[in-house]
Order: C-alpha cells, then sequence, then structure tokens
C-alpha cells in the first residue's frame, strides 16, 4: 500500500492531507448540563478533518489541512490549536466571506447530541478553484469526511477537485462516509455518497454505515461489497466492540478493549488517521489494526479532541504493546 512515505525520518514522509471544516465545540462545563441551560462552556477546537490532521500529526505522520477560516477571534483560536498540535497550514484561507461555524454539545443518557451553528459559515465555502493542486499532489494521502458533499456545493466542488487530483498523481485517497442520518433516504445524497467511495482507496465507515452502504447485513458481506466498489482497504469501526481491517484477501479483528467511555468524539476520526499512518509505515495487518483500535479508544477517555483528548504516538504504542488489544487474522473468503 506503501505509495510514499517510510517508517523512517518523518520529516522525510510525504504529508497526510485533510480537507474540510473546522469548528469550535462548545462542550458543557458541568455534569448533566443541557444546552438549553445557562452555565460554563468549555470551547475546543474541532471539526471532522481537522481532528484527523491533528490525529495524523500526533501519531507519527506529518498531517496537513485544506480548508478556510475568518478572520474571527474563535477562527484563530481554532488556527492556533491546529498549528499547535504540530498541523501545516500553509494552505489554510484566511476569509472576509464569513465567521467560524459553532457545535454546541450536550450529553445524554442515549448518548451525545449536537446542535450546529454552521449556516454559511466561511468554512463552509471553500471552493475548488481555491486548491493547490501543487501542494496537494506531494502528498502521501488525502482525506475527506463525506458531510462535506452535502454542506454546500462549494464544499462539494472542492472534494471532487481534491479527488480528482489524488487520483491523477496516484496519491492515496481516505474517506470516511460519515453519514447523517436526515440524508440516508435523499437519493442525490446517496449517489454522492456512493460515488465517494468508488473513488476511494481507503474507507473507515462504522459498521452500520457499511450496512446502509451495501445493503448486507453481515461483518463478511459488508466487507466484500465495499471492495467489489473499489476501496482496497476498508476499516469498520464497530464502538465498543472493536474493529475490523480487511486488506489483500485478509482480514484482522480487533476486539472491544474495556474502556469506560466519556466522549466518543474524534475516535472515528483519529481511527481513519492511524489507518493511514499505519499504511505509510507499511505495518502488517494485524499490528495495524491494533494500532487503529487503540488510537480510537484512546480518545473517549478525555471530553473534547483537538489539544485535549487526542492521544500521541507514545500512548498509542504502549497500549498495543501492553496486548490489551487482542487481534485474530483470518482469510476474507471465510468471514460470515
Amino acid at each position: 500500500m506503501e505509495k510514499g512515505g517510510n517508517s523512517g525520518n518523518i520529516g522525510a514522509r510525504k504529508p497526510i492531507l485533510a480537507l474540510g471544516e473546522l469548528l469550535v465545540d462548545l462542550v458543557p462545563g458541568r455534569e448533566g448540563m443541557r444546552i438549553e441551560d445557562a452555565g460554563p462552556v468549555v470551547k475546543t477546537a474541532s471539526g471532522s478533518a481537522g481532528i484527523f490532521a491533528c490525529a495524523a500529526t500526533l501519531l507519527g505522520g506529518r498531517g496537513g489541512f485544506i480548508g478556510k477560516v475568518g478572520r474571527d477571534s474563535l477562527s484563530r483560536m481554532v488556527a492556533g490549536t491546529l498549528r499547535g498540535q504540530g498541523v501545516d497550514l500553509s494552505r489554510l484561507i484566511v476569509s472576509d466571506e464569513g465567521q467560524m461555524g459553532l457545535a454546541f454539545l450536550e450529553y445524554l443518557p442515549e448518548g451525545r447530541n449536537y446542535q450546529y451553528y454552521r449556516k454559511n459559515s466561511v468554512g463552509s465555502l471553500l471552493r475548488a478553484s481555491e486548491l493547490d493542486a501543487e501542494y496537494i499532489s506531494g502528498a502521501y494521502a488525502v482525506h475527506f469526511p463525506g458531510m462535506l458533499l452535502e454542506l454546500t456545493e462549494e464544499m462539494r466542488g472542492a472534494c471532487e477537485r481534491l479527488v480528482e487530483i489524488a487520483r491523477e498523481k496516484g496519491i492515496l485517497v481516505s474517506f470516511d462516509p460519515n453519514i447523517r442520518r436526515e440524508l440516508s433516504a435523499d437519493a442525490a445524497a446517496r449517489a454522492r455518497l456512493l460515488w465517494a467511495v468508488r473513488h476511494a482507496d481507503v474507507v473507515a465507515p462504522t459498521l452500520s454505515e457499511g450496512q446502509m452502504i451495501t445493503g448486507e447485513t453481515s461483518i463478511g458481506g459488508v466487507l466484500r461489497a465495499l471492495h467489489a466498489m473499489g476501496p482496497r482497504v476498508v476499516a469498520l469501526t464497530r464502538d465498543k466492540d472493536g474493529a475490523v481491517l480487511s486488506r489483500g484477501g485478509e482480514v484482522a479483528v480487533a476486539a472491544g478493549i474495556d474502556e469506560e467511555p466519556v466522549d466518543p468524539t474524534g475516535a472515528g476520526d483519529t481511527l481513519a488517521a492511524a489507518l493511514c499512518v499505519g499504511l505509510q509505515e507499511d505495518m502488517p495487518l494485524a499490528r495495524l489494526a491494533a494500532f487503529c483500535n487503540c488510537a480510537g479508544t484512546l480518545v473517549i477517555k478525555k471530553k473534547g479532541a483537538i489539544g485535549m483528548a487526542l492521544p500521541e504516538r507514545g500512548q498509542v504504542d504502549a497500549m498495543v504493546a501492553s496486548g490489551v488489544c487482542r487481534v485474530e487474522c483470518m482469510p476474507l473468503e471465510s468471514l460470515v
């Protein structure tokens, strides 16, 4: 799977780039606090692609972010946070078109709830014409999340141009479906989702997303159907039940790790970043599955993501070495 980079000097590796929209998450400052309640909140830099870029950097890669921010204070806060994590922001556009989007969180018994304030946010207005093809051409991999395809026409065009450049240059394309349930019955949105899957080398859906995309119910059926669509590497995340990686006719099933979740924000983005880093280092499949599963698990132990919960490479390597993540390998054809 190695298209560039190696496991040697990090500075010599090609970058792993993420395209997307940055946000500010406003996290409740006290237990049980609802969005409608007055009270303290914690501001954290966020956005799926931003989390991915930071995680790729912290896990040993050279993460870069492609996107747009405003001139407002929150835009400066988010950009400064990513820069502090070591992410390359040389192609981050600072624009007068608007302000940073917001996401308010609340933690309910049934899980997280988000309320977004991002309509026409500056980050959603990235255009295809604003991408630097030469910069992208020097990457090992590019990554984008699926909700961008439904954000704005401008952002959709930027995603399509990103994929076009990557495919022309033989650069690895990583895609996280990130399906929004309210769009699952929209035929046009589904067509765009399938287009992205077919143009990706690597996809990292949840098991339920994989079932929704393929119409299959079993893990083996989902994996085979996704591979038939084009991706060479598939990672199915299963929350507390771990992850399943499939590549080259071999499957690695990483069992769930017994950790009490505090906040799952960023777990899928971190796993996808670990997958790209591990592929660049040409990790054996069993090691890769453990690496991805441990990276995703460590994120859920703290609230917030960027600058707060994302693990560093040493933490992940130590967790893998501890043997807490059990991995079983088998041929894909034998998996039901």
